[in-house]
């Protein structure tokens, strides 16, 4: 049961992380630049988060105690949500709701905040390796 812990605090660290860069790359786009930069960031940033607690949901609810997963079914969920989010960024770049670099940055979000997280919890380990 603490593996399970451990993962939902892990889950919780990263969707916390990710909304704070978030926030920050808002922000800081709004007071550099401009406020459709800004909306920029936070329409990619909005987009990957959505498609991450999306994720999360449907693994959460294929991968459930005492029940095996069908591949079928596991594979066309993905590969519909997968589609669904390269549709949205697609009308988003044509329609020109968004400038491309800052909703890039924005979709980034979530890969930056897995790696930043990655990185503490390796030095956590180091830093607990070296004490024993």
């Amino acid at each position: 049961m603490r593996e399970i812990s451990d993962t939902e605090t892990l889950l919780r660290r990263i969707e916390w992380v990710s909304g704070s860069l978030l926030f920050l790359a808002t922000l800081g786009a709004a007071t550099l630049f401009s406020i459709r930069m800004a909306v920029s960031v936070l329409l990619g940033g909005a987009i990957s988060i959505t498609s991450f607690q999306l994720l999360k949901w449907q693994l959460r609810r294929a991968f459930r105690p005492g029940r095996l997963p069908g591949k079928a079914g596991l594979f066309a969920s993905y590969y519909a949500r997968f589609i669904a989010i390269f549709f949205i960024v697609f009308v988003v770049l044509y329609y020109g709701w968004a400038d491309p670099i800052p909703f890039l940055f924005g979709l980034s979000v979530m890969v930056l905040g897995i790696v930043l997280v990655g990185g503490f919890e390796l030095i956590l380990m180091a830093v607990k390796k070296g004490e024993s």
